[in-house]
């Protein structure tokens, strides 16, 4: 029996970028994931830098979200796709993407948290907080926005807007409502 060749690095990886890479075409991600891809390209090649495999799995990752999204749960999102991709890089990538205003960094000031969505594409909007479970919903369409507007300095023109109302979703406030009076039953 023949013993079979090991195979090289080098075919093993390419053999695997090129998985990645028809990956990267075939998948869903929003329709403006090609020109923000695009930007992202020729500002990288016009600093003499490489848009690397995981430049571009962090972008279609961002992309395929409706929602923003903390910098964990999108480091587990491309690594449970597409395998291991160091944290920094994603911090790194971001900070890249927030640069060429392909995405929004969003701070959560209550919670110290910080999330990133999309921004090709995107209308205004706001965002709902639940303060107990950290839910956030996306609200579109805000017409508040035009009254903001209307209040503008004369020739201000804005590049961002952020709407953020904290409070309690619906779930929460069952659990908090069921919690305190399962506390006034016990006290009586």
């Amino acid at each position: 029996m023949k013993k079979k060749q090991p195979e090289r690095v080098a075919e093993t990886v390419n053999r695997k970028r090129d998985q990645i890479t028809r990956n990267l075409r075939t998948d869903t991600v929003a329709p403006e994931y090609d020109e923000a891809l695009q930007i992202m390209e020729e500002h990288l090649r016009s600093r003499k830098k490489r848009c690397t495999i995981e430049r571009r799995f962090i972008l279609k990752a961002l992309y395929q979200l409706n929602s923003p999204v903390d910098i964990y749960t999108l480091h587990k999102m491309v690594c449970a796709d597409e395998g291991t991709v160091a944290l920094t890089t994603v911090y790194n990538t971001l900070d890249l993407l927030v640069e060429l205003k392909l995405a929004n960094r969003l701070e959560l000031v209550s919670r110290g948290m910080t999330f990133f969505e999309r921004t090709l594409g995107q209308e205004p909007h706001g965002f709902v907080i639940c303060e107990k479970c950290g839910s956030i919903k996306v609200l579109r369409k805000l017409q508040v926005l035009q009254k903001f507007e209307s209040q503008l300095p004369k020739g201000f023109l804005p590049e961002a807007y952020t709407l953020q109302i904290h409070g309690l979703c619906a779930k929460c406030q069952r659990a908090v409502s069921k919690k305190s009076n399962n506390n006034s039953q016990n006290n009586n």
